[in-house]
C-alpha cells in the first residue's frame, strides 16, 4: 500500500534543508573569522618578531661602532696599550661572524651570538645578533650630500690609484619611484659654453650638477703651490659635472675650465635617458650617471702614492644627492679596465644579522673612520689689492649702520 506525502511533510523536508544549509554558512562564516583573526595575530606576532630582530641587527652596528671607535683611539695612541692588543690584532683582520668576540668587545670568543639584554631576565625575550662583520677597507664610498652642501672625501687609498670614478642619482632620487629620469635636450655644447637655468626650471627628476673639487698636495709642499700647475701636475683643480644625454665617459682634473679662457666650465657626463625603476632591475645598473676623471700627480709628490688627496663634492640644484666614489688604478693601459683600489680607512662597512625568538633580520652600514668635522667653506673672497674687515659685537640693530667703512 503506498503513501502519498502530505503538504506538512514537504514543508517539513524543506525547513530540514534550510536549518542544514543555514548551520553550513554560520559554520563557514565562523571558521572564516577564527582563520582571519589567526592570520592577524599571525601577521601581528611576524611583524613584531621582524622589528626585534631588526633591532637586534642595529645593536650589533652600535656594538661594531664601539670597536672601530677603539681602534682609532688605539691607533692614536691615546688607549691603553694592553688593552689594544687583541683589538688592533683582529678587527682588521678577522672575518668570521664573531669578530667583536673575538677582539674583545663583548662576550667571549667561544660565544656563537650575543644575547641582547639590559637587565637580567631579558634573555628570555630571545633577542641576539648571530652574525656581525667588520670590512675597515671598503671597496668604494657612498653617501648622500643635501643642496649646495660640501661633503669633504679623504682619497686614501690601500695601494697607488691615479683615477677615481663617480657615480649618482639613484632610484631614491626621483621624485616618484615609478617616475623616469628628466633629460632635457640642450641647445648648445655646454662645455663650450652655457646659461645655467634657474633653480625653478630645474626638473625634479633630473640629477644635480656635480661641483667635483680635488685638493691635494705632495710629501714636499709650500702654500704658494697650492693654485699653481705645473705641467702635468697640480694641487688644486674643479670640475663641474652636467648631467647630459650624451657626454664623455672620462676626463682629467687637468682640464678645469677656470685654467683656460678658450673652454667652458661645465663637463658633459653621460646619463642614462631610460634610467628608472624597472630598467635598475633588469640591468642591475644602481646609478644613472657614471664617469671617471683622472688625478693629476700633486706638486712635489715623488710618486703617485706619495700624496693626501682629498675631494669636495657638492650637488647642486637638487636636495638629495646619492653618490659612489671608487678610487682606480689605470697603470695597465688604455686597453684594459682599470683596476679597483680600496679605500684605506676611511668607510667602514658593517654587516650585522639579529634575530628575535626565530626571525632573523640583516642590515649593511657605512661608518665614517675619517669624518671631516671642520666646515669647509663654500665660497671665498679673492682680491688683488687690499683687503678689510670690520667686526664688532651688539645687541642693538639700531648701532648697525650698513655702508660704514672703517677701513
Amino acid at each position: 500500500m503506498k503513501r502519498q506525502l502530505t503538504g506538512e511533510g514537504e514543508r517539513g523536508a524543506v525547513s530540514l534543508f534550510v536549518v542544514i544549509f543555514t548551520a553550513l554558512i554560520v559554520t563557514v562564516m565562523t571558521v572564516s573569522f577564527i582563520r582571519l583573526m589567526i592570520d592577524g595575530q599571525r601577521s601581528a606576532s611576524d611583524a613584531d618578531l621582524s622589528r626585534s630582530a631588526l633591532d637586534s641587527a642595529q645593536a650589533g652596528v652600535e656594538d661594531a661602532k664601539r670597536a672601530l671607535v677603539k681602534y682609532r683611539s688605539c691607533l692614536s695612541g691615546s688607549s691603553d696599550p694592553t688593552t689594544c692588543a687583541s683589538l688592533v690584532a683582529t678587527l682588521p683582520t678577522d672575518k668570521s661572524c664573531q669578530v667583536l668576540q673575538n677582539s674583545g668587545i663583548v662576550g667571549a670568543p667561544a660565544d656563537k651570538e650575543v644575547i641582547i639584554k639590559q637587565s637580567d631576565g631579558d634573555e628570555k625575550l630571545q633577542q641576539a645578533y648571530t652574525c656581525v662583520k667588520v670590512e675597515i677597507n671598503s671597496d668604494d664610498y657612498i653617501g648622500t650630500i643635501d643642496q649646495d652642501k660640501s661633503r669633504i672625501i679623504p682619497l686614501r687609498g690601500v695601494s697607488e690609484f691615479n683615477q677615481i670614478r663617480i657615480k649618482w642619482f639613484t632610484i631614491d632620487d626621483l621624485a616618484n619611484p615609478e617616475d623616469r629620469i628628466d633629460l632635457p635636450a640642450l641647445s648648445s655644447d655646454p662645455s663650450a659654453g652655457f646659461e645655467l637655468p634657474k633653480q625653478a626650471d630645474w626638473p625634479s627628476n633630473q640629477p644635480a650638477l656635480m661641483r667635483t673639487q680635488l685638493i691635494q698636495y705632495g710629501d714636499s709642499f709650500t702654500l704658494d703651490q697650492f693654485d699653481k700647475s705645473e705641467g702635468g701636475d697640480s694641487n688644486s683643480n674643479t670640475l663641474f659635472l652636467y648631467p647630459d644625454q650624451v657626454g664623455a665617459k672620462s676626463y682629467s682634473f687637468l682640464s678645469d675650465g677656470r685654467r683656460s679662457a678658450s673652454s667652458g666650465l661645465l663637463r658633459s657626463v653621460t646619463c642614462d635617458p631610460n634610467f628608472s625603476k624597472e630598467t635598475s632591475a633588469t640591468t642591475g645598473r644602481q646609478y644613472a650617471c657614471e664617469t671617471i676623471i683622472t688625478l693629476p700627480k700633486a706638486i712635489g709628490a715623488s710618486s703617485e702614492k706619495q700624496r693626501t688627496a682629498y675631494l669636495n663634492l657638492m650637488g647642486l640644484y637638487r636636495s638629495s644627492n646619492n653618490f659612489k666614489i671608487e678610487l682606480l688604478n689605470s697603470s695597465g693601459g688604455v686597453t684594459s679596465a682599470p683596476n679597483v683600489v680600496k679605500f684605506g680607512g676611511v668607510q667602514a662597512v658593517v654587516d650585522s644579522t639579529g634575530r628575535a625568538n626565530d626571525k632573523f633580520r640583516r642590515v649593511e652600514s657605512r661608518v665614517e673612520l675619517d669624518a671631516n668635522t671642520f666646515q669647509y667653506p663654500t665660497s671665498t673672497s679673492n682680491t688683488s689689492a687690499g683687503f678689510c674687515k670690520n667686526f664688532f659685537v651688539t645687541d642693538a640693530a639700531a648701532e648697525y649702520v650698513k655702508g660704514d667703512d672703517d677701513c
